[in-house]
């Protein structure tokens, strides 16, 4: 009976979860696997790592996949690839595919004013166009001011910014910014009718079969999630608490595993999400008002290195999303790389670059 039950969840799994298995012609060579890992190991002591995982796709298809250190110090429970981790930013990711979602469906346009969709908004705000509020170039202020506290409702947070001036003139330059996300957040919930994490579980969650994400705050209680730590003096401790109110869950929120996150990018990369048409326009980059290329792509982080162009998000310093690819060229590399923290302040992005760097070396 135990071997017929095993033959059976053998069997579901292999028809149930759509992630590829490597083939032969984008699978790692074992020394580079072997690179990888002994980079990880190098970089665990150097910063004292608490736990980390990472995933690797190659043209969309998982490559490697690599997990180390304590999900808890305190409980003793080991990182894996299934290990939840709070993805803190990385939240907007999916809030930037379900904006090309709409405007694919023509229910948004992104160079118009977000006053089309949200009525009531301050003169000067209404101006601003969905593409700067993604791509952080509306010089809005911002009603998130940590260690401030966190407004506690969605009208607080308005209330705190509304009256305040504008920092820059839109399109002229980028400043990292919640309250665009939360412009993005009205603007999903208007058009779509549903209230916001019901629109990203149907659109995202469900729709993937995504099993280990959710949303949840600081406080929430998720099955599986890692305790998340900070650098106190160069040691490892307890994270200070962070409010993540539900009307932040554009900006945050999100939980999920580098499996599932894998699940969710190889779905956009094959189309499954956007059309191949949206995901060029997405990752297209975006001019500031002088010609100057901005730092973020309709919401991805972008930069560019010889022909390579390089699109991603990192989320409170813990967790990084990084994709590396040429316009026209189907070879891309895919890494997704999460810690619950370190006590000498690793940039993860840091880690998703050098790991390219070792893959596309060989």
């Amino acid at each position: 009976m135990h071997r017929l039950y095993s033959i059976i969840v053998i069997i579901i799994f292999l028809f149930a979860s759509p992630i590829q298995v490597a083939s032969a012609e984008v699978e790692l060579a074992e020394d580079v696997k072997a690179e990888i890992e002994a980079y990880l190991e190098n970089i665990t002591s150097e910063y004292g790592i608490a736990g980390q995982s990472l995933v690797v796709l190659k043209n969309g298809t998982i490559v490697h996949t690599s997990a180390r250190g304590m999900a808890s110090v305190e409980l003793g429970v080991a990182a894996s690839e299934n290990t939840v981790y709070q993805s803190f930013s990385l939240a907007k990711l999916f809030v930037n595919v379900a904006i090309m979602q709409l405007v694919e469906a023509g229910t948004v346009k992104l160079d118009i004013s977000v006053s089309q969709y949200l009525r009531d908004l301050p003169r000067a705000w209404q101006h601003i166009t969905v593409r700067q509020a993604m791509s952080h170039m509306t010089g809005l202020p911002d009603y998130y001011q940590w260690p401030s506290p966190t407004p506690e409702t969605q009208h607080d947070a308005f209330q705190s910014v509304t009256n305040k001036a504008l920092e820059f003139e839109a399109g002229s330059a980028t400043r990292y910014n919640q309250t665009n996300y939360l412009l993005l957040k009205m603007i999903i919930e208007r058009t779509s009718g549903e209230e916001f994490v019901q629109t990203m579980t149907t659109r995202m969650i469900d729709r993937l079969g995504l099993a280990n994400t959710s949303y949840g705050g600081e406080y929430a209680v998720v099955a599986g999630r890692a305790t998340t730590y900070r650098s106190a003096s160069g040691v490892l401790a307890r994270n200070v608490h962070v409010d993540q109110p539900d009307y932040m869950f554009a900006s945050t929120g999100l939980n999920t595993t580098v499996l599932d996150m894998a699940k969710w990018f190889a779905a956009l990369l094959d189309n499954s999400l956007l059309s191949e048409d949206s995901m060029a326009a997405m990752w297209t980059p975006v001019l500031l008002n002088d010609g100057s290329v901005a730092n973020f792509a309709n919401g991805w982080e972008f930069a560019e290195d010889d022909h390579m162009r390089i699109v991603g998000h990192g989320g409170g310093n813990r967790t990084d999303v990084r994709h590396f690819f040429e316009p026209g060229n189907p070879q891309s590399i895919t890494v997704i790389y999460f810690t619950n923290g370190s006590a000498r302040n690793l940039w993860p992005g840091s880690v998703s670059n050098e790991i390219a760097r070792i893959i596309r070396r060989d």
